[in-house]
């Protein structure tokens, strides 16, 4: 399938061809009547056939065959890469352009050329009109083609009269004069509907006596005509001109000599397309943030959650209007017949994706080239949090003062952060660091743990960890936690009695020592566990490790 724009282009070279074409198939079909007539006057002389009764059956039939030729003809379509391939040989300036352009194809899901494409076809439109491709199919060609058309008739009409002279021994001599063709023109493409912008080329071919002078005459709307001469193309009976670009609707005739064509009408239309495009961004009420009006966007961006509304405005009311998304997905706007816009309100900003704007008008004509929308939606981010010091797991004595360095963040604000410890066999006790961090505020603490205080025994562990309050995408307050550290309470030295016998209470003492330290570490990994599947928990279904409740300090 070519491109409607350039299919118009090439037509009036299609149509040299289909003359062409029908011109051959007619003087044969002349000459194959012309021969049966032959042969019924033969055998009217040499058999006495009465050559009356079959000269209406021959008429009928060289009648209805040329009909049938000229109807088989008008449903001839084009082989226009053909037409391409000929004319790129009669000009070879245009390296392959047109035939590039005859053989693009659009794309099967939206039924349009890319931009590409488009510039090919465009191209090659723009080449048309410097130069003239009717001599393709040379003028020569035609006119010997037609003059042997109408030699081929003229035989036939010759063998129709002896045929008819054969069985009454007169001729008819005043028959050729009345069969004498009469002067007449073909106007192309006469009434015409063209987008906004295109060109028109505008042919009068004529048939007969070809006149020396042809003016078009060009009547736009609420202004004064305009007469044009039309230009002659060497020998051959058309003339024509060219219109580059047409922006308004006019009605054209042509005159030569005392004649006068009927009024032809070209209308413009404009496929719909999207002139600007304004976004208003409401964020939720946890952001803090005010509304966001963007003028003239094609990329959002906004946390989830947030609410969308845009206005579209068009270059003509539509019909319809939608947000196609990659996934096949459908977002409808809303539209009014008499205003040249489209709304979309109240959109949830949710996942980030790309959206096609489909317009269609009231005509069912849609946009050739949708306008591209990135919605792009940031995800409202967990509270970050880290021990600057110290760093993993702990061994420290009854006695010793722990110091914790650290810091947390969180995208959209703090409400509350802290540490919380807890010694084994005792509830968990919070501690609160600092509340209502600002948005993207680095939150610094430190603390310093007394081990004194706690009364903690050797072999103990103390675990501690993390926290952070911030609100969710759902409004409500949520806590993220850090990963769970370990403070093992070592003594202040250890005793190894003297062994017997090559030490071997040293080796007595190392080995409880050894098995103290393999259940302290997997007491650890007991206990780290349990932490990781709390922490895996929804957000509603979080508590406190062993279920306990905390005790704020």
């Amino acid at each position: 399938m070519i491109e409607p724009l350039l299919q118009s282009h090439l037509e009036p070279i299609a149509a040299r061809h289909r003359r062409l074409r029908l011109a051959r198939r007619l003087a044969l079909c002349w000459v194959a009547a012309a021969f049966a007539g032959l042969l019924l006057i033969a055998a009217h002389r040499l058999a006495g056939l009465n050559a009356l009764v079959a000269l209406p059956v021959l008429v009928v039939a060289a009648g209805f065959t040329a009909l049938w030729l000229r109807q088989r003809n008008e449903s001839w379509q084009p082989d226009y890469p053909a037409i391409a391939r000929t004319i790129e040989t009669k000009h070879p300036e245009l390296h392959a352009l047109l035939v590039t352009a005859v053989e693009q194809r659009p794309d099967p899901q939206t039924s349009r050329l890319n931009y590409l494409q488009e510039r090919v076809v465009l191209e090659a439109i723009a080449e048309s009109q410097k130069h003239n491709w009717l001599d393709a199919v040379p003028a020569l060609r035609l006119n010997l083609a037609q003059a042997a058309q109408t030699a081929a008739f003229l035989f036939l009409l010759a063998v129709l009269l002896g045929l008819y002279q054969a069985p009454q021994g007169k001729g008819l001599g005043k028959l050729a004069n009345k069969l004498a063709l009469r002067n007449s023109v073909e106007v192309t493409p006469g009434d015409a509907n063209l987008e906004r912008g295109s060109g028109l080329v505008v042919l009068a071919k004529f048939t007969g006596t070809v006149p020396g002078a042809v003016t078009l005459v060009v009547q736009p709307l609420n202004q004064p005509a305009q007469r044009i001469p039309l230009a002659k193309n060497f020998n051959d009976p058309v003339f024509g001109y060219s219109f580059p670009e047409v922006s308004r609707e006019f009605t054209y005739r042509v005159e030569y000599g005392t004649q006068v064509t009927r009024d032809f009408k070209v209308t413009v239309f404009e496929y719909p397309r999207l002139e600007r495009a304004d976004a208003e961004i409401k964020f939720p009420d946890y952001t803090k943030l005010q509304p966001k009006v963007i003028r003239d966007t094609r990329r959002v961006s906004a946390v989830e959650g947030s609410k969308l509304d845009m206005a579209f405005h068009l270059n003509k009311p539509v019909k319809s209007a939608m947000l196609v998304g990659r996934d096949k997905s459908h977002v409808p706007l809303a539209v009014e017949t008499n205003k040249a816009a489209a709304t979309l309100k109240g959109f949830e900003f949710a996942t980030s994706r790309v959206y096609e704007l489909r317009l269609v008008d009231i005509d069912g004509r849609t946009n050739k080239v949708p306008a591209q929308f990135f919605v792009d939606v940031t995800k409202n981010r967990a509270p970050e949090l880290k021990f600057a010091f110290p760093r993993g797991d702990q061994r420290v004595t009854p006695l010793q003062e722990l110091g914790f360095q650290g810091e947390a963040w969180d995208d959209f604000g703090l409400v509350a952060h802290g540490m919380t410890y807890v010694v084994a066999g005792s509830e968990p006790r919070q501690l609160t660091f600092g509340t209502n961090a600002a948005p993207d505020e680095k939150r610094k603490f430190e603390h310093v743990l007394k081990f004194e205080d706690l009364a903690v025994e050797p072999d103990e562990l103390v675990s501690y960890y993390l926290w952070a309050d911030d609100v969710g995408p759902d409004g409500e307050v949520r806590r993220t936690t850090s990963d769970l550290f370990f403070a093992e309470v070592r003594p202040f030295e250890e005793i190894f009695k003297p062994g017997e016998a090559g030490g071997g209470g040293q080796q007595q003492g190392q080995g409880q020592g050894n098995q103290a330290q393999k259940l302290a570490e997997l007491q650890k990994q007991i206990m780290t566990a349990t932490w990781n599947v709390q922490r895996n928990q929804p957000a509603g279904l979080k508590t406190a490790p062993a279920g306990k409740k905390f005790i704020n300090n």
